[in-house]
C-alpha cells in the first residue's frame, strides 16, 4: 500500500493551487526543489508541478499545481472536502 496523506481543501488550497504535505507522509517525498508529477482523478491526467520544501518552517513539501491544479480542485470538489493524495514515487503524486 503506497503512503496516503488526506488533504483538507481549506480556503488558500482551493483557491490557490498548492497545498502542503503533512508531516506523515513528507518522508516520502524528495528533498530536492523542483518539478513533481501531479496526476489528477481516476483517469490519472499529469499536472507538471513544483515542490519546495522551503516554504515551510518544519521542512515538510508544499506542492505547487498552479491554475491547472486549480481549475481542476474547483471543477471535481467543495471547498472544506477531503481527499486522498498518494505518494506513487518521491517525485510523484496521485490525486484521487
Amino acid at each position: 500500500m503506497k503512503p496516503t496523506y488526506k488533504l483538507r481543501l481549506g480556503n488558500t488550497y482551493y483557491t490557490k493551487g498548492f497545498f502542503n504535505m503533512g508531516v506523515d507522509v513528507e518522508r516520502f517525498l524528495t528533498y530536492d526543489e523542483g518539478p513533481i508529477n501531479i496526476l489528477v482523478g481516476e483517469e490519472k491526467r499529469k499536472i507538471i508541478g513544483r515542490v519546495t520544501r522551503k516554504a515551510n518552517q518544519n521542512d515538510t513539501p508544499r506542492i505547487f499545481g498552479g491554475a491547472e491544479l486549480k481549475e481542476w480542485f474547483q471543477s471535481k470538489y467543495r471547498k472544506g472536502q477531503q481527499i486522498d493524495v498518494v505518494v506513487l514515487a518521491p517525485d510523484e503524486i496521485w490525486i484521487k
